[in-house]
């Protein structure tokens, strides 16, 4: 058995690296030593049919694991370890997601470092091998029973004096802090003012924040001039299951769509919109500018739909979409909804013509700021684009810069 872990562990480690998601050196001596099938006693699988969905359970022994259960706990893949109905509470997330934002935060030896969200306890044990000394490490998980199994596991591989504290995230843990980094690893719906004020005056917070469907990972610093406010930019992409607690949130995109767009068989499909500008039968997108795209969406319209067909806008009465996929603009409407289905499609054209206007601005090119929801930001003195987006404690302004900044 300890043969077939440690073949399986190995493969693991050198797959992730072969795809460029983990770099050799302090990252992959963790990965190697962190054993991924000791945190999880059981998961489950998605499992569609048609257009039905359930989970299936997988049963796990840890001690004496099958070769095929093992193949699927090291490969890159998230594993769901609990749920509320059909709703994922839990998870041991994607390994490429997690190396990357270990990579993104920087983690380094000797760093005390704050965890949101400890899952199966995994990444926390990650993080107590990159700073070489687990009691530098606290964890937070809003869930007892979650945070007692990974209090145990942990402890059972040597990371007993890390600290697993049961208990909302959002209000951190001071007596741990400073933090050199802290890491959210939940969707969440704004910053937290706990975390700015537990972080080190040269510390960084990695968040994956609500941006519509889903959660770009925004890198925080303090601001040297505000000591309340902060700064971030977009650093890479996410998509999370909800924070729970004091910070869980109906947010803008998914409170103002007040009824779902029907399905298929209540719709009917209209000819697809020609894209402006674009020769017959090209796409205005390259696949890797969809995203980009879809960003500046989340800035422009709170009508943001989303669907496996493609993204785009929804009348909030769940009249008509219009989405656009990997070849066109589809418009899906309801019997009578011509006029709505119309102008969802021409405010989509319009708003592409508009980010082409901006120089189709990638996610990188955004500058944000976290201004505390107490002060009135000052938007006049700034002549780039930009947008404001009111949270629970933080107005989030983000700007486009200009070239000349």
């Amino acid at each position: 058995m300890a043969g077939d872990v440690d073949r399986a562990l190995s493969a693991y480690v050198q797959d992730l690296i072969a795809s460029g998601a983990l770099a050799p050196g302090p990252a992959e001596r963790a990965f190697r030593a962190v054993r991924r099938h000791r945190f999880v006693q059981h998961w489950y699988r998605l499992e569609a049919q048609g257009l039905q969905a359930t989970w299936e359970h997988v049963p796990f022994n840890r001690e004496d694991p099958k070769p095929k259960d093992l193949a699927e706990v090291y490969s890159n893949t998230s594993l769901v370890t609990k749920l509320a109905g059909f709703v994922p509470t839990a998870s041991s997330s994607e390994p490429a997601l997690v190396s990357l934002m270990l990579d993104i935060l920087d983690v380094r030896r000797g760093m005390r470092v704050l965890e949101i969200g400890t899952g199966t306890g995994y990444n926390a044990a990650l993080l107590a091998e990159l700073v070489g000394t687990p009691s530098l490490v606290t964890t937070i998980e809003i869930q007892e029973d979650i945070a007692a199994a990974a209090r145990n596991v942990l402890a059972d591989e040597g990371y007993a004096s890390l600290r697993v504290v049961q208990g909302d995230g959002v209000y951190g843990f001071p007596e741990g802090g400073p933090y050199d980094r802290i890491e959210a690893t939940v969707g969440c719906s704004d910053l937290s003012p706990c975390w700015l004020r537990q972080l080190a005056p040269d510390g960084q917070i990695l968040l994956p924040l609500q941006h519509g469907h889903l959660h770009p990972l925004i890198l925080i610093e303090p601001s040297a001039l505000e000591p309340q406010h902060a700064v971030g930019r977009w650093v890479g992409h996410s998509s999370f299951m909800a924070i729970q607690g004091a910070m869980a949130w109906a947010n803008p995109w998914q409170d103002y769509i007040l009824r779902g767009i029907p399905r298929d068989g209540e719709r009917r499909r209209v000819s697809s919109v020609s894209f402006p500008n674009v020769a017959k039968g090209a796409h205005p997108l390259s696949s890797a500018q969809h995203r980009a795209f879809n960003f500046f969406l989340t800035l422009s319209s709170r009508e943001l739909w989303q669907t496996n067909e493609g993204y785009g806008l929804a009348d909030p009465g769940g009249r008509a979409s219009a989405l656009i996929t990997g070849e066109k603009i589809k418009i899906l409407q309801r019997p009578g909804a011509e006029a709505c289905g119309d102008r969802l499609a021409d405010r989509l054209v319009d708003l592409l013509e508009l980010w082409e206007q901006y120089g189709r601005p990638a996610p990188e090119a955004y500058r944000i700021e976290f201004v505390p929801k107490a002060e009135i930001p000052d938007l006049e003195a700034v002549r780039d684009p930009q947008w404001v987006i009111e949270r629970i404690h933080f107005w989030e302004i983000i700007r486009l810069c200009s070239p000349a900044h």
